[in-house]
């Protein structure tokens, strides 16, 4: 329909010029014509020949010489525009080589909320406002920091203590909560910390708790998938047998437990604790057991899968013997023995291996005060978009003991959440932001690809915080330039990393500038030149952003142009009006 009316629009214009023309030639002739009739020179004539298009703007002359000429005039207008069309270069003066340059207050202020809490601040002067139906960009942020240059100082404090979300926030060295939490107590918000640096300060978390009671097997798949994947580290087996066979048997353990457990339940210290949680996994784990003699050896963990299959297949068989309840738990448990019988084909030396190595994979889990983190859980992730709610993951950033459980943290939290936003109409009840500072110390979130794609349509967002773009790439692999890629804003606080710097650099475009060339030849007859040509030049070139000062940032928003800013002053007052 928009083309339609331009392209009406386009010929009414042309048909008015055409008009316009026509007008000028006939009155032209027609002055020139009854002048010379009424025996005026020449000279006059040509003194005169405009007079009647200001005398009489309508007159029209409807005298066949007046009328050609006017048709002439129109014919040698087409003429010049046909040769204007046929002759016209695309040359963009000033634009040959590119046409970056530095935004203004201007190119972002159709973005920015004039109340500053609905607003994400990226510098000083750059702000865009939460209302992603506003500025039709999602929140997703892309942060890019060497150490030192201020990730948490200059972005994420700034951001938590404005902006009116909710959030869940990675807490390198726990610096975050201590600055911050008193402050946003202070405001109204309730404050849930999962510290895995000082376990005994921490509040309860059981990720078995969030998985789907709808889809419980693929939840237990991915969560599985989640532990196996942050806790094999650098050195892998070559060709996966035993990181396959150990995913297959803590599967068969988790779905287990999942199935046989419910409530809570009262333990030795009179807490009250989750009979459903990872702890009864890692219980299994140290009953399970495997004779290399006698290979058809039954252990206890053994007797249960064995008596389980008997019942679910005798419950697939005569399902009107069974209540509804029976046959639900029965179907999820025949998952868990074809796991489990995965594991049981093995020679009994291999099965051995098997136990012990998932056994020392999940030997952090044995940890007394991390037992007491993973037996209840304080969290209520599925409620983190009602009130006001701020999560601290604090995360040591010296050893990685503990980091896989904040991988199955936000694994938990992005599939709770958008599971909730899909139930309730699309739309979380409170936008819901996620600061992953250190993201690379997190771990591999299972589905993050698929996750960050979809986050903004739920109100759910995330800044991904890094020291270098190969920390990610290092990371996530060829899914890596998908996620760079869902991120509308991208803003980089400094950092010398080369392929960070050239990635900026190219980001940020190409201008078109003018080169000044002398030379000079000297002796008895000496010359001196002058030249000027047109060359490209990027904004910043690699070394420059290598030497940016360390007030400066460069920040780069999908569709805008690319802003050198002075970071965040965190003791002034930002912009915009309260509200």
């Amino acid at each position: 329909m928009l083309e339609i009316k331009e392209h009406a629009r386009t010929i009414i214009l042309t048909l008015l010029g055409l008009a316009v023309l026509f007008m000028v030639g006939d009155k032209i002739s027609w002055q020139i014509r009854t002048d010379l009739a009424a025996g005026m020179s020449w000279m006059d004539v040509s003194d005169r020949f405009w007079l009647d298009l200001t005398a009489d703007p309508l007159h029209v002359s409807l005298h066949k010489a007046d009328m050609l000429a006017g048709l002439g005039t129109v014919g040698l207008g087409l003429f010049a525009w046909m040769y204007r069309v046929s002759t016209r270069l695309n040359t963009r003066p000033g634009e040959e080589h590119g046409s970056a340059r530095w935004g203004t207050h201007r190119d972002i202020a159709g973005f920015e909320d004039p109340i500053r809490s609905h607003n994400i601040f990226f510098t000083m002067t750059e702000r865009i406002s939460i209302n992603t139906r506003k500025t039709l960009r999602n929140l997703n942020v892309l942060l890019f920091g060497s150490s030192g240059s201020g990730k948490t100082r200059y972005y994420v404090k700034p951001n938590i203590l404005n902006a009116d979300m909710n959030f869940a926030c990675t807490d390198p060295k726990g610096e975050l909560d201590r600055d911050t939490a008193a402050l946003m107590e202070q405001r109204g918000y309730k404050v849930n910390r999962l510290d895995l640096i000082h376990l005994k300060r921490s509040d309860g978390f059981n990720p078995m708790r969030y998985l789907d009671p709808d889809e419980p097997e693929p939840s237990i798949l991915r969560l599985t998938e989640n532990i196996i994947a942050n806790t094999t580290g650098d050195k892998k087996d070559s060709d996966g047998f035993w990181e396959r066979a150990e995913k297959a048997l803590l599967t068969a353990l988790i779905t287990w437990v999942y199935y046989t457990e419910e409530g809570q339940s009262t333990d030795e210290r009179g807490r009250i604790v989750d009979n459903r949680c990872l702890n009864k996994v890692t219980d299994m784990v140290g009953q399970m057991n495997a004779s290399e003699q006698n290979e058809d050896k039954e252990f206890i963990v053994d007797a249960y899968f064995a008596e389980a299959a008997i019942e679910a297949e005798n419950c697939r068989q005569h399902p009107e013997e069974y209540d509804e309840d029976t046959c639900r738990m029965l179907d999820g448990l025949r998952f868990a023995c074809t796991q489990y019988r995965t594991f049981l084909q093995g020679a009994g030396e291999t099965k051995k291996s098997i136990i012990i190595s998932l056994g020392v994979r999940l030997a952090p889990m044995q940890v007394g005060n991390l037992r007491d983190i993973l037996d209840h859980d304080d969290f209520d992730l599925e409620r983190l978009d009602e009130g006001r709610r701020i999560v601290y993951l604090e995360l040591s950033d010296t050893e990685s003991t503990f980091s896989f459980l904040a991988a199955v943290f936000y694994q938990s939290l992005f599939e709770t959440l958008v599971r909730k936003a899909d139930r309730a109409g699309g739309q979380l009840q409170r936008d819901v932001h996620c600061m992953l500072d250190e993201f690379a110390n997190i771990g591999k979130i299972p589905n993050f690809v698929r996750l960050i794609a979809t986050f903004r349509s739920r109100r759910i967002s995330a800044s991904i915080i890094l020291q270098t773009l190969s920390q990610g790439k290092s990371l996530y692999k060829d899914d890596w330039e998908t996620i760079m890629g869902n991120c509308d804003s991208q803003l980089f606080l400094g950092g010398n990393e080369q392929s960070t710097t050239e990635y900026v650099s190219k980001r940020i475009g190409n201008a078109t500038i003018d080169v000044v060339e002398t030379s000079e030849s000297k002796g008895s007859s000496g010359s001196w030149t002058k030249s000027v040509r047109k060359n490209e030049r990027a904004l910043l070139t690699p070394d420059e952003l290598g030497q940016l000062d360390g007030d400066k940032c460069v920040l780069m928003i999908r569709g805008v142009r690319p802003f050198l800013s002075r970071k965040i002053n965190p003791n002034a007052k930002l912009p915009g009006k309260n509200g």
